[in-house]
Formats: structure tokens, sequence, C-alpha cells
């Protein structure tokens, strides 16, 4: 099964104290990595001879679970992240409280727990046991060691990857940061999911109002050689600070798109993204269909094509 990036979930430029820069680089490189990874051992595992040696599959298996629990996590990680000034709700301070004593009990445990895996690596994990039906604070090595049977619904990654470029070896400063931005309504949802026996909500942003392509899709287009149109819509100041832009692709100005739409030939779809997959690359889509364009924009926009490994290009090549 070809495991697909999920669009980043939170609004990078939006947190308190977290840089963007530091959160697409963990989104692109450590996030895309593992599903890149996920995705070559189970081309791997699907291409095994049978009669293969027994350490063979049992050091694919591992890697591979140890590669699924980076993916979900991950993905929990960014799902749970852009709630500043977000309170929490009573309903999950009843269960805090019901299960740690008091919220600021919970918290503690939670924020000690983290702070013990400074200068190394690992997962802090707010979960709920299904068997026990209460939360607990757990650690994860490797991605993958956890509670058989609980479902995790705050993700804290504390490998060093997570905060090194913003804040070096100061895991405390990182930790603060991380629980100033948790987005409470992620837990809430979480929370209701699995105390009900439903699976974790996907937390992805795209907007099922427009028609749309994943970045895998783009990627077979281009790859069969069909005439896509592949617009750049990054805002002017965004585009700015970068060099780059994806292979293939003209960067066109969101804001002026009246002075370059005639450019385009109306007779070939048209593929625009921007930074993230939000707002930009969607108002710029509308407006290329309302104008009568076959467009589609690009969920997870240029972030999800970098983290998936696909092809860029320096501007003005």
């Amino acid at each position: 099964m070809h495991q697909d990036i999920t669009p980043i979930a939170v609004r990078p430029w939006t947190l308190n104290g977290i840089s963007e820069r530091m959160i697409v680089s963990h989104y692109e490189n450590n996030y895309g990595g593992a599903v890149r990874t996920l995705n070559a051992l189970r081309s791997e595992l699907a291409g095994l001879e049978t009669g293969m040696p027994g350490y063979r599959i049992r050091a694919l298996k591992r890697e591979e679970l140890i590669a699924m629990g980076s993916v979900a996590l991950h993905e929990l990680y960014f799902g749970n992240l852009g709630g500043e000034g977000n309170k929490i709700p009573d309903p999950v301070c009843a269960m805090l409280e019901e299960h740690f004593g008091s919220v600021a009990r919970w918290r503690r445990e939670f924020v000690e727990t983290a702070q013990s895996l400074a200068g190394g690596s690992g997962w802090v994990l707010l979960s709920y046991s299904r068997r026990d039906r209460r939360l607990v604070n757990q650690v994860a090595f490797d991605h993958s060691q956890a509670a058989v049977d609980a479902a995790p619904v705050l993700a804290l990654d504390m490998y060093e990857h997570a905060y090194h470029m913003d804040f070096g070896a100061n895991a405390t400063a990182y930790i603060d940061a991380f629980m100033r931005n948790v987005d409470w309504t992620a837990v809430t949802g979480r929370m209701a999911a699995v105390r009900a026996d439903h699976p974790l909500p996907q937390e992805d942003p795209s907007d099922t109002s427009l028609p749309s392509l994943s970045v895998e899709e783009l990627s077979a287009r281009l790859a069969k050689g069909e005439p896509v149109q592949v617009l750049d819509a990054r805002p002017r100041h965004h585009i700015s600070r970068t060099v780059d832009l994806m292979a293939g692709a003209t960067w066109r100005d969101p804001d002026r798109v009246e002075e370059w739409i005639g450019e385009l030939s109306p007779d070939k779809p048209v593929a625009v993204y921007c930074a993230y997959g939000f707002h930009v690359g969607c108002n710029v889509t509308k407006t290329l269909r309302e104008r009568g364009f076959d467009a589609r924009y690009i969920r997870g926009g240029i972030s999800a094509w970098y983290a998936v490994g696909g092809a860029r290009a320096m501007r003005g090549e």
C-alpha cells in the first residue's frame, strides 16, 4: 500500500515562539523522509522472493514498523499545533482531573516526561487506553514503543530535529513553546473519537469545495508527459525569500491574475500551488475556473511537493 503525503495541518507562520522555517524543515525533511522510507520498505517487502532468510524479513518488518509510527506520529504532531490562546475545553479538563487528579498535575507530569528526553530522542504522548478507558502519559522510542491498546491524542516530538534549529540544546524552552501552541480543539476531537471507538480524525486542511490534485497525482501526470500548466502562486513577499520553485513551474503574482491570465493556454489543464495549500492557491484556482480554465489547486502546496521528494528548480533557470 502506497503511503501518500498528508498536507501540513498547521499554518506554520502562526505559531508563537516556533519559527515557520523550523516547522517547514521538520515537515519536508523528517516527515517527508519517513513517508519516502515507508514506501521504499513496502516496495522491497512486496518484491521479496519465497524462501528469503528470516533475518532479512525481520529487519525489514522492524524498519517498516518504525517508519509507520514516524509517519503517524508526525501527522498527529503537526495536527495538534496551532492553538495559541486555545484554552483546554471543560470536557478535557474533566477527564484530566479524573485521570490525573488535576490539570496542573497532568501538565507537570507531561512536561517533566518531555524534559527527561532532553538530549535524547523519543515522543511524549498523552494516550487514551481503550482497555482501561483512561488517559495516560507515555514515552515512545523508535517511533513505535507504546501501549498496544492506546491511541495518542496529543503528541510531542522530542527528537532533536524538532527543536534544535530554533532552540539549540534548550529543550525546556521548546517544550514551553509547544505547550503554548497546543490546539486543544484537535485534541478534543481525537478524545471524542477514541472514546467512541472510532478512528482518529484526519486533520487534512484541504478545501473540498474546489477540484484539487495531490502531489502524487501531479507527479504521475507530469511523468506521463501530460501538458499540465503548473503555476507557482506564492505571494510576492513569500517568493522574494526563496530561490527555488517546483521544476517546470512558472511563478505568477496571485494579486495580478488579470495581467497574466491571457498567457495561459485555455485548452490545457492548470495546476496551481502556493506554499502550503491553504488560501492563496485556492483563490487563484477559483478565479481561473470562473474564467473557464480547467484549474485545480495542489493539496499541501510546494511544501508537500518537496516532502514527497519532488524535483525543484532554481528561479530564472
